[in-house]
This record gives structure tokens, sequence and C-alpha cells, in this order.
């Protein structure tokens, strides 16, 4: 009974649309709005064109879906499975409201508030609106591609570079940071290639045409040739990361070995020899400044958890209370963010916000079991489909999210927002495509096995 699906459940509440692709268009107002803030955080727009920046257009695309969504027709689609994820995702943000009021400051925490929601909800929106096969072939083909527009401009960049910085200046100050309003420095830009790079690697292994498979190569490699040379560290140990879990999720499968070779090759033959030593240098902590100072910050992001086990100091608080309440003599006065997404939860929102974002990890690996599961109860031939790859390729994805976040501040980033609705939207297209082919094999036994276990 494990494998008993959303779509048997769905295919009950609302059977007019099973098995039929015209109730639901491929685009509306909803899709490309969503679309739309795909292409405004992940291109250079406001960079490139300054004057596009007060008119805050990622929070209009967001704003279009919203109408959108409120204007399509509503569809019974059956959400026992993702309810849980609603109901984290909600409590998470309600712990984010509860911690302004007491917060130290305020003002920062109310600036931050609108960005904040605009990505909550952009994650939201994904899993509401990507929902049949071929919008999430889109809206993933639109993500992957933006991502690699991203890496080309970081390779380049070092290319270029290394015609008049040296090596290790190149490995300190790293490329690719600045190109998009919330790609601050290397490090932040290199996480966004630790999610998009085990996501194609294991969409390679999916049955799909040979243009897409040459396309997924292509962005692949440039995705990890940006990894290796963007010069954050943080970012090649996150790739690891993400290459060791594909190999222990199944040690047999090729998926996981090819990462692992890859990443095993690139960082022995690839990786700049200046960055080689600012691996090794992180070692020793104590010696290297950047590593210290990382010590420091989680120091006392765990200091402040500890004052403020609750709620936390509130939003956006912990750079002015470290300037102002918990920075060593030599750095007081000076904001810093804590460059760990463990660490700024804890600090900034206590357990009250801490709790229902672990519960949201966790549901999210939940959720794409059991769209692999179902996949596989459906028919075993599924393994290979771009639905099951997407799934493992999900999971793998959150691990490099993770791993490098672990020395970067990028909770608020797009990034696990858009995973997490592309998961929920994953499970719901998955449903749809299993109900249209039973529906369409024998529309009478569609309801009652559909995605049953054998």
């Amino acid at each position: 009974m494990e494998a008993l699906s959303v779509a048997n459940d769905t295919a009950m509440s609302n059977p007019r649309w099973a098995g039929s692709s015209s109730v639901e268009p491929r685009w509306d107002l909803a899709f490309v709005g969503i679309l739309g803030y795909f292409i405004v955080e992940y291109s250079r727009l406001p960079a490139m064109y300054p004057i596009l920046v007060p008119l805050q257009l990622g929070k209009v695309m967001v704003g279009l879906s919203v109408l959108g969504l409120l204007l399509s027709p509503r569809h019974g689609d059956n959400t026992t499975r993702i309810r849980p994820i609603y109901i984290a995702l909600a409590s998470f943000f309600l712990a984010i409201l509860l911690s302004i009021p007491l917060a130290s400051f305020p003002g920062d925490a109310w600036d931050a508030i609108y960005d904040v929601f605009a990505v909550l909800i952009s994650g939201l929106l994904l899993g509401r609106i990507v929902i049949t096969p071929w919008r999430m072939r889109v809206a993933v083909f639109v993500y992957l591609v933006l991502n690699l527009k991203l890496a080309q401009f970081a390779v380049r960049g070092y290319l270029e570079g290394s015609s008049y910085r040296s090596a290790a200046s190149l490995a300190a100050g790293g490329v690719g940071g600045g190109s998009t309003g919330f790609f601050g420095n290397s490090s932040d830009f290199g996480v966004a290639m630790c999610v998009v790079w085990p996501l194609a690697g294991a969409l390679l292994f999916a049955r799909i045409g040979k243009f897409a498979r040459l396309c997924l190569l292509i962005s692949f490699a440039a995705y990890f040739g940006a990894i290796l040379l963007c010069g954050s560290r943080g970012a090649v140990v996150g790739a690891a990361a993400a290459a060791a879990a594909a190999f222990l999720k199944n040690p047999k499968r090729i998926v996981g070995l090819f990462l692992v070779a890859v990443v095993l090759a690139g960082s022995w033959y690839l990786l700049p020899e200046a960055s080689k030593d600012r691996m090794r240098s992180g070692l020793k902590w104590e010696e290297d400044k950047t590593a210290s100072q990382r010590i420091t910050f989680w120091k006392a992001g765990l200091k402040m958890f500890s004052d403020h086990p609750v709620l936390g100091v509130g939003l956006a608080n912990f750079p002015p209370s470290f300037a102002t309440q918990y920075a060593p003599p030599e750095m007081i006065g000076q904001k810093w963010v804590p460059h760990n997404i463990v660490i700024l939860a804890l600090s900034e929102l206590g357990l009250v916000g801490t709790v229902p974002l672990f519960i949201l990890w966790i549901l999210f690996f939940r959720l794409n079991s059991q769209t692999r599961k179902h996949l596989l109860a459906c028919d075993p031939a599924n393994r290979q489909s771009f639905e099951y790859c997407m799934a493992l390729g999900l999971d793998f994805a959150f691990v490099g999210y993770f791993v490098s976040g672990c020395f970067v501040t990028v909770l608020y980033y797009p990034h696990f927002w858009v995973l997490l609705g592309l998961s929920v939207g994953l499970s719901r297209a998955c449903a749809r495509k299993a109900l249209a082919g039973e529906a369409n094999a024998d529309p009478i036994q569609s309801r009652s096995h559909a995605w049953q276990t054998p």
C-alpha cells in the first residue's frame, strides 16, 4: 500500500480531466509569470539596465503568477501528500513574521520581508503552476539555460582575467559574483552551480532525444567548469557531496559513478593549483583568514540562538546584532552575515523557525522518494524516464545546495525554494501523466488502478 498515489485519489475526486490534455492549456498568465520570474532573477537585466532596478521586475512577475493562478480554472488535484509541505511552509513564514515585532532592529526586518516573501511564494507558485509533464520540461529547460548563461559568463571571466590577474588573485577573489541581484560574490554563484550541476547530470541518463542530451552535456560541463574556476571552496565541497550522495544512493547505478568520476578527475586535472592551495589552507582554519572569520560568525550565531532560543534575534537582524553585541573587539561595528544557512535560521528565527525549516527539508526528500516509487509501481521501465531521473536529480541538487550553503548565507535565495516547487510540481505532473495513460487505455479501470502496486 506504500505506493498508493495521489493520482488515484485525484481521479476519484475529479475524473473529468483524467486523460484529457485539452482541459488545461499549456500557456497561461500564471505560467508566463513564473517563467518571467526565472528570467528576471537569473538573468542580468537589472545589472545591464539599471533603469529597471526600481521596477522590481521579480516581484512583478510573482504578482502576475498569482493573478494568473487566481484567474485559471481550479482542478481537483489531491494534495494529501503535499499538504504537509504547505503546512510547514506556512509555519516557517509565520515564524518569520513572529520574529519581527521582538527584533532588536525591526526596521531591518521589515525592509527584508518583501524580498523573502517573494522568494517563498515563488516556490509555492511553481508547485501550483508547473503541474503537467510539458510545463515541467519547459520550466526545467528555461532554468538550466539561464544557469548555463551564468556559467559560461563565469568561465569566460576567468579566462579573460587570467591574462592580467595572478592565479592566486583569481582563486581568492573568484569570478561569477555580482552577475545578478542576489549573487553578491563568487561563493553565492558557486551555490547556484552546485544546484544545477547534479540535476543536469541526473537528467543525462534519462530517455531523451540526442539534441536534448547534447544540450544537457554542454550545460553539465559548463556548470562543473564554473564550479572549479569560480574560486569558491564551498562550491567544490558541495559538488563533491552531491556526487557522493549520488554514489551512496545506489553504488551500482552509473549516475553516481559518473558524477564521482567527474569530480575526482576535474579536481585533479582541472582545478587551478592556486585553488588547490586554498582548499588545503582551509584545513588549518586558525591560519586561514576567511575560515577563521566564518568560525567567528558561527560562534556568534550560536550565542544569539542561546540568548534568544525561541524566536531568535529577528529576520535580517544577524548583521546589526553582530556589529553591536556579538562581534569580537576587533570587529565591533562591522556588519556580517553568518555564512551558514543553519546558523542563520537558528540565530534569526530560533526554534520556531528552524524546526519547520528542517521539516521542509525532510518532506522534500520524502516527496521525491514517493514520486520515484509511484513511477516504478506504474512501470518498472520508468527508471529511465525524465521524471524519475529528475526526482533523483532534485535530491542530489539539494545536497549540493545544503553542503555549499553551510559556508554561505543563501537561505533566502531562490535555490531551495525553486527545488521545492519543482518537487511538488513533479509529483503532480507524474500523477496527471499516469492518469492520462490509464484513462486512454481503459477509462473504467483508471480510477481503481492508477499508480497502484501490482
